[in-house]
């Protein structure tokens, strides 16, 4: 059977009649979620808080988060992500430009047994190009900036990540100085009321238990000491970590945890998904598959490339030569690879599809849990303040009545014990809400500076 050019052209075009029949879709990924309007928990819908740091008035912790910002090595090998990311964007882009080539080619011949017959010495320049008739090579390109500004966002979410865990093992070390001051009184008084106990004893006025009881919450304290101690040490540990580098300022902490001041700005739901970092990671990993996949698709489908040269020989008498090459490939078979290529893109886009609808999903189930926590929280606030201060005129009040006889000792240490955790609770929830902020300002896309980009490394 003779085959023309003719049927050589009709079956390239059934070939790119097929390939252009099945084009990926538009994404529509957005369109499936459903905000709502606001916040419950009557949450305040002012515009988001950024610049948050600064509602901590606090000089130590702003310089320690500038020096893990500088330092720290997890944001640095974030940072070399970002610029990989750079490289491979550069290099994608060069595929949609021609590529030219120069050689200098020098040979020589002549018998094995009888002289040279002479040097030739030839200079080409060559040029190739791959028309992108179908956009694959721009689907790559594409594909390269969305995976670019997913690293870029990823390094902003760490970079607010960062400063969240600095802050939170700031106020876990003013947390723990203030209990341990906290404590070491406690242990004071414990000794104070043991003297007496042990005095009154001695006078046949106490029985043998009260003065065993006594001293038994003089070691209790100083067991509260050791281990507020030793939480205080993994607080140091933690912070020095995130900091990178040692820093003789973390010694010198003596700040007071701060009051929550300014009110509580959440802002719309609609806010959220265009400030909050991750995810907009994760819509850009979406999008960088959406154009892998086109990728893969358009792989599918017949090339078209043009290739030209320029020949200069040294041997006298030959002329300058040149020559122009169009050339057309199409795969014919490759038992179902590309084709299987085009399915795991589907397959993948489709799972990063639910996942970027999942963290959208939880991001909104996190904000809702912290403003509820914060709620939650002042009202446990103000009732320990209450309960506080009702325990320590109760602790006061008893141990006078069990001087007089009136009542038993055990109601003393009981009365001491809740004035005691009532006190240890205070600064804790004190703590629990400025941590609960922070996380809430993190959740938020809230950042914490006005100008965080002359930050960090990038």
């Amino acid at each position: 059977m003779k085959i023309s050019i003719s049927h050589i052209s009709s079956f390239i075009v059934l070939l790119l009649f097929v390939g252009c029949s099945s084009i990926p879709k538009e994404l529509h990924t957005k369109k499936q979620i459903e905000l709502p309007d606001k916040y419950t928990n009557n949450a305040n819908d002012l515009k988001i808080k950024d610049n948050w740091l600064l509602d901590f008035n606090s000089k130590s912790l702003e310089k320690l988060v500038n020096k893990a910002l500088l330092n720290n090595y997890q944001l640095k090998r974030l940072y070399y992500d970002v610029n990989i990311s750079k490289q491979n964007l550069i290099g994608s882009q060069s595929y949609l430009l021609p590529e030219l080539d120069l050689s200098l080619n020098h040979s020589k011949s002549g018998e094995l047994e009888g002289s040279s017959n002479g040097d030739t010495t030839t200079l080409n320049l060559g040029m190739s190009y791959e028309i992108d008739i179908w956009g694959k090579l721009s689907d790559s390109q594409r594909k390269a900036n969305m995976q670019l500004l997913q690293s870029q966002a990823l390094y902003e979410e760490a970079k607010q990540k960062l400063v969240v865990d600095v802050s939170i093992a700031y106020f876990n070390i003013l947390e723990s100085n203030l209990l341990l001051k906290l404590y070491e009184k406690n242990l004071e008084n414990a000794n104070n009321n043991y003297k007496i106990i042990n005095k009154r004893y001695k006078s046949g006025l106490n029985t043998i238990l009260d003065r065993y009881q006594a001293k038994n919450i003089v070691y209790e304290q100083e067991s509260k000491i050791s281990a507020q101690q030793t939480i205080k040490s993994n607080a140091l540990h933690t912070l020095k970590k995130h900091l990178g580098k040692y820093s003789n300022e973390i010694l010198a902490i003596t700040d007071n945890l701060p009051e929550l001041k300014t009110p509580l700005r959440v802002g719309l739901p609609s806010q959220l998904i265009l400030k909050k970092a991750s995810l907009t990671a994760s819509w850009n990993k979406l999008l960088a598959q959406n154009h892998h996949l086109a990728f893969t698709h358009k792989q599918r489908l017949p090339s078209l490339s043009l290739s030209a040269s320029l020949e200069r020989s040294s041997v006298n008498g030959v002329p300058l030569i040149w020559s122009l090459i169009s050339g057309i490939t199409a795969p014919i078979f490759n038992a179902g690879r590309l084709k299987a290529n085009e399915q795991i893109a589907t397959l993948e886009l489709k799972k990063i599809e639910l996942e970027y609808l999942e963290n959208v999903y939880n991001a909104y189930i996190d904000v809702e849990s912290k403003i509820s926590q914060e709620k939650n929280l002042f009202d446990q606030y103000e009732a320990l303040i209450k309960t506080r201060d009702n325990a320590k005129i109760t602790a006061e009040l008893s141990f006078k009545q069990y001087l007089k006889g009136l009542v038993q000792y055990s109601i003393v240490l009981d009365n001491q014990d809740k004035y005691y955790n009532a006190q240890a609770s205070l600064i804790q929830i004190k703590k629990q809400l400025l941590e609960n902020r922070i996380n809430l300002h993190f959740s938020l896309g809230g950042d914490f500076s006005s100008n965080n980009n002359k930050k960090g490394n990038i």
